[in-house]
């Protein structure tokens, strides 16, 4: 306590003891000698003082617990979910939203450890992350992406803010606050398909598909191998969507999507590129470029059937045939110009009458 403070206390003291005194009766002052009275004085001073003291140290700490309440209560109530770890990964505290995200119920999350709330495919990067927070206390460590089980067996994907603290005297505890990224992440995985995948049929779109052959191209430099692009474009589509209506239309492109998919090899690439066209990737054909033509034609011959079928959506019976242009690739093949010399040989079975398969010739 300050000087300035104590003195304050003396005084106070002193003009508490002037009004008690009317109040507390002395000795006769024949019966006692100076220095009792003066020492009697000064020890009524200092219990007065210390009664002040005591009751500034109740109000203290009085405003201190309501500070800590208020803390708790933040803590508590906050709408980011926080968990503390203990050293040894045990579950020492959680706010509310912690255990409504976790699992309902405070018992079962305090007390338990954290890595039984971890999928077991994230465990071992977890535990890695973990031991290596432990050695940076008061550091905030990078923010870390996982799937957690909550509420019994739902997973859920979570972005973790971790920071170990070390108070003098006290255990290591490690500090985290959650973030539900599940709709995050699923927004994400949603864009990415509709960058890399047609939105009717789910096919592969173009940017896929040119993906797609880059690598097939480099598959067959190491290989030696052949492979073939095919450029479908149904004969007659938009007579018949006309005629029935986009909607008629859009069940035969599914439909014809879905049977193109379910013919497919392993390994194999089928996409959707425009209105009425599809091209497909076959890799891994002959050495030879006779063998990978006569492959390429018995599949183009198998298309022309599969989707010559009947299709009978809501009643409104459809039916199509299909011109095919095939170009053929080997290991000397150049990427940007597969596509285009495919379209060209489908323009040339277009000319032929359509129904028709025809092969990519430079010299026409």
């Amino acid at each position: 306590m300050s000087m300035l403070k104590r003195s304050n206390h003396k005084a106070k003291a002193r003009n508490a003891i002037a009004s008690r005194a009317q109040r507390v009766p002395l000795p006769n002052n024949a019966q006692l000698r100076q220095h009792d009275r003066s020492l009697l004085s000064e020890l009524q001073v200092h219990q007065i003082e210390l009664e002040m003291q005591n009751e500034m140290l109740r109000k203290v700490q009085a405003e201190l617990e309501d500070t800590r309440d208020r803390y708790a209560d933040l803590f508590d109530f906050a709408p980011v979910p926080y968990l503390t770890l203990s050293d040894d990964g045990q579950i020492s505290d959680a706010n509310l939203a912690a255990t409504a995200l976790l699992a309902g119920d405070r018992a079962a999350i305090v007390g338990h450890g954290f890595a039984g709330f971890i999928d077991p495919d994230d465990l071992a990067r977890w535990t890695r992350y973990m031991r290596a927070g432990w050695q940076v206390p008061g550091v905030h460590l990078p923010a870390f992406e996982l799937w957690l089980r909550a509420n019994g067996n739902t997973l859920l994907s979570a972005e973790l803010h971790c920071m170990v603290t070390a108070r003098s005297g006290a255990s290591s505890s490690m500090r985290i606050a959650l973030f539900d990224t599940t709709e995050r992440r699923a927004a994400a995985a949603e864009m990415e398909q509709f960058a890399y995948l047609d939105s009717l049929t789910q096919l592969p779109n173009r940017r896929l598909f040119q993906d797609r052959l880059e690598q097939a191209v480099t598959a067959s430099k190491r290989s030696g191998r052949y492979g073939a692009v095919l450029f479908l474009d149904l004969d007659g589509f938009k007579l018949l969507n006309d005629t029935h209506g986009h909607d008629a239309g859009d069940h035969l492109l599914i439909e014809i999507a879905h049977r193109l998919r379910t013919n497919l090899r392993e390994g194999d690439t089928v996409a959707r590129i425009g209105g009425d066209e599809f091209v497909m990737i076959l890799e891994r054909l002959d050495m030879s470029e006779a063998g990978a033509a006569q492959f390429a034609q018995e599949v183009g011959e198998k298309l022309k059937r599969i989707i010559a079928h009947r299709f009978d959506p809501e009643g409104i019976e459809l039916q199509c045939t299909v011109s095919i242009g095939i170009r053929l690739f080997g290991p000397a093949a150049q990427v940007d110009d597969l596509l285009k010399q495919a379209d060209q040989a489908l323009y040339q079975a277009k000319r032929a009458g359509r129904n028709q398969i025809s092969f990519f010739n430079a010299t026409e």
